[in-house]
């Protein structure tokens, strides 16, 4: 039956139930009406008698007059012989003798029909009346009333047959009515019990969709009421587990990641560092060993050898210590600590701290700011993106040599510029400049000792405070801006 509703073969198999019930009750009921229909018989004759007996109780002869008294009490459908031995007259309400043959056999003088007893009383004898040569039946009562008349009934069997036959159709017309009304309430009750059970339904395959608000409705106190507080139940157990293995899986799948990245940037830092250093390192190493071998005797020459070295190691000791900030940085070791303070004031401080560098460049410095603007942000990193993008611009700042900073105030912004006169960066390269260990000018930049990494400590600060960077080319220059969140009162929260 697949494709077949649950509903659907509830009211099959309630209807077949019943049909076949009924079809068992009749049948049983079609085997055993003959024995049912002669003890009716037996009893409705016996209760003939009984009629009989009280209309002849104060008669002591047969009266014509009886006639219509015993058809209105008794009916038409028996025959009745009564006979009074005294008066030697009877009473009879067929037009025939048919009571002649079987009162000869009942007394012992005739055998030619079968005769089976069926009850016997003391005033009566109730028999069964085969007659063989027309195999017709019939039920007979003969005895005597309690006035002493001589009484014989029969119910003919074609009656019983008439009887079964109308009790028959009786119950099948039953059956049908029964049937009808069995399909109707199956009809019923298929619907109200299938009707939490299509919910459930509809609840299970929300469920498979991974949709765990989805919630049975049924506040009943028998099997389905449990069933449905259990899917519910089900269904908030999955939504927590499946909750709970996201989260477990994001945080493998970020352990993962950040694996990676390990790997990736210890690979990319042991070459990068490998490679910067290559240089420093064969000069130290040059340079010692001319020391250590006298090749130069004047004090001036191993001066020089030594200012070589002790540049070289120098340069070597910043790269580090640069290179170790941006990982901190890059792997979250060094958190934001946000604080208010004064950016005119830290911009001041580091070009202060670069005055003797720019006099020896002969650079010239254009900064006008002098009112405090105060913005949040953590001071310290805010410094070394200041110091990166100054040191920056001294080191690529040629033709007239000038530096500009300045700062630009918006609603929702402070944006903090540093301009350099120059060659622009090629647009090809703009994109690569934040990537650390990278390089336009290679040569420039070794002769400066610049190592490629001082923009990739600005790209990972702003990263992480989620603050806009960038640069821009100008005619005659490049201009390198960072922005920061303004910070007007002391309450301002972070």
């Amino acid at each position: 039956m697949k494709g077949i509703s649950f509903r659907s073969k509830m009211m099959i198999a309630f209807a077949l139930l019943i049909a076949v019930s009924l079809f068992g009750m009749w049948l049983l009921f079609r085997v055993l009406i003959d024995d049912l229909t002669f003890d009716r018989k037996i009893q409705e004759i016996e209760k003939c008698y009984e009629e009989l007996n009280d209309i002849m109780k104060d008669k002591d002869k047969v009266e014509r007059e009886e006639k219509n008294q015993i058809t209105v009490r008794i009916g038409q459908q028996y025959k009745i012989f009564i006979y009074d031995g005294l008066t030697k007259t009877n009473y009879n309400t067929s037009t025939d003798s048919w009571y002649l043959e079987p009162m000869l056999r009942y007394t012992g003088y005739s055998k030619k029909n079968e005769v089976k007893e069926l009850r016997k009383k003391a005033n009566y004898t109730v028999y069964q009346n085969i007659d063989g040569s027309t195999n017709l039946s019939s039920i007979d009562l003969y005895g005597s009333l309690n006035n002493g008349f001589t009484v014989m009934i029969r119910a003919s069997y074609m009656q019983l047959e008439s009887d079964n036959r109308y009790i028959t159709n009786r119950l099948l017309v039953v059956g049908g009515i029964v049937l009808l009304v069995a399909m109707t309430l199956s009809v019923i009750i298929s619907r109200t019990v299938t009707k939490p059970i299509r919910q459930m339904s509809g609840v299970a395959e929300r469920m498979a969709g991974l949709d765990f608000e989805a919630r049975c409705e049924e506040n009943r106190n028998d099997e389905i009421g449990v069933l449905a507080g259990s899917l519910n139940r089900l269904s908030e157990r999955l939504q927590s587990t499946i909750g709970e293995l996201k989260n477990a899986n994001s945080e493998l799948q970020r352990d993962l990641e950040y694996r990676e990245q390990l790997d990736e940037m210890r690979s990319d830092f042991i070459a990068n560092v490998s490679h910067e250093l290559k240089t420093p390192i064969a000069l130290i190493q040059g340079y010692s060993e001319g020391l250590a071998e006298n090749i130069n005797d004047d004090v001036e020459s191993r001066e020089y050898y030594c200012s070589v070295i002790s540049d070289e190691a120098d340069k070597m000791n910043r790269m580090v210590q640069k290179l170790l900030t941006l990982n901190q940085l890059e792997f979250g070791g060094n958190q934001v600590e946000y604080s208010r303070f004064d950016i005119v004031e830290l911009i001041t401080n580091v070009l202060h701290s670069t005055e003797l560098l720019r006099t020896q460049k002969e650079i010239t410095l254009h900064w006008h700011e002098t009112e405090p603007v105060f913005v949040w942000a953590d001071e310290y990193m805010i410094s070394e993106v200041v110091t990166n993008y100054v040191n920056n611009a001294m080191n690529h700042a040629t033709k007239t040599k000038e530096i500009a900073v300045s700062l630009e105030k918006t609603e929702d912004s402070i944006r903090v510029s540093v301009y350099n006169t120059g060659e622009p960066i090629p647009e090809s390269e703009i994109d690569k400049i934040w990537t650390k260990f990278y390089k336009v000018d290679k040569a420039r930049s070794r002769a400066y000792g610049g190592s490629g990494i001082g923009l990739s400590i600005v790209k990972a600060v702003m990263d992480r405070h989620h603050r806009k960077y960038g640069v821009v080319n100008h005619e005659n220059g490049v201009e390198f801006w960072f922005e920061l969140e303004p910070a007007e009162t002391e309450n301002t929260e972070v």
